[in-house]
C-alpha cells in the first residue's frame, strides 16, 4: 500500500531506516556465526567480546530508532496478506532473501502472528513467575545474610564501647597511694631545711637536730 502526503513520506523513510539497521544487525550476526563455525580454532575471547559489543550497539540503535518520536507508530500499520497461494512467489523469495518462498494458509499464522500460541504464552508466564520467585528468595537470603553481618558488627562495637567505659571508670577510681601535702613538706625540708630545729647539749658536747 502506497501512502501519499507527509505521513506517507515519514512512514516510508522510517521503514527504510529500520530496514537498513536490521540488515546491519543481520550482517553482523552472519559474520559472527561464520567466525564461530569456521574460525573457532583461532577465535579469541577479545574478538568475541568485540562482536558482542558491535551487536549490542546495533540492536540498541535499532530500538532507539523504533522508539523515536520521529518514527510513526508502526502498530497502526499492520501487515495483511492480500493473496494466499500454494505456488512459489519469486518476489516474496527475493524480499525475504530466500527464507520464505510461499505465502499460504499454513505459513501466514506463523509469520504474521502478533502473539504466541496460548500454550507457549502460558509456559512463558510460568517461567517468568518461577524466575521472579527465585529472584525474591535469593534477594531475601542476601538481605538476611547482610543483616546478620551488620548485627555482628554492631555487637562488636557495643562490646568495645562497654570495655572502653569500664577502663575509663577503673582508671578514674584508682586509690591514691601518696599524700601530696607530706610530699611537699618533704621537698621543702630537703631543699630549704623547713621544720628543722637545732638543739645543743652542752653537757654532752654534742649537737642534735630535731625535726
Amino acid at each position: 500500500m502506497t501512502m501519499q502526503g507527509p505521513e506517507g513520506k515519514a512512514l516510508e523513510g522510517s521503514v527504510d531506516s529500520l530496514i537498513t539497521r536490521s540488515k546491519d544487525v543481520q550482517k553482523s550476526l552472519q559474520d559472527f556465526l561464520h567466525k564461530i563455525e569456521q574460525e573457532h580454532a583461532t577465535l579469541t575471547w577479545p574478538s568475541v567480546l568485540d562482536n558482542f559489543a558491535l551487536l549490542s550497539g546495533q540492536i540498541s540503535s535499532l530500538l532507539t530508532a523504533m522508539k523515536s518520536d520521529k518514527t510513526p507508530p508502526l502498530r497502526n500499520y499492520p501487515v495483511v496478506p492480500l493473496k494466499l497461494s500454494q505456488d512459489e512467489d519469486p518476489h516474496l523469495l527475493r524480499l525475504t532473501d530466500g527464507r520464505v518462498s510461499v505465502m499460504s494458509h499454513a505459513e501466514v499464522p506463523d509469520y504474521l502472528r502478533t502473539k504466541p500460541d496460548p500454550e507457549v504464552e502460558l509456559a512463558e508466564k510460568q517461567l517468568i513467575a518461577e524466575v521472579g520467585t527465585q529472584a525474591d528468595q535469593i534477594s531475601m537470603n542476601q538481605v538476611n545474610q547482610f543483616n546478620k553481618q551488620c548485627n555482628k558488627i554492631l555487637e562488636k562495637i557495643k562490646n568495645a564501647r562497654a570495655n572502653w567505659r569500664a577502663d575509663v571508670i577503673q582508671s578514674s577510681s584508682t586509690p591514691v597511694t601518696h599524700n601530696p601535702m607530706a610530699t611537699n613538706e618533704l621537698i621543702a625540708t630537703v631543699n630549704y631545711g623547713r621544720g628543722i630545729k637545732a638543739n645543743s647539749n652542752q653537757s654532752l658536747g654534742t649537737t642534735s637536730v630535731v625535726l
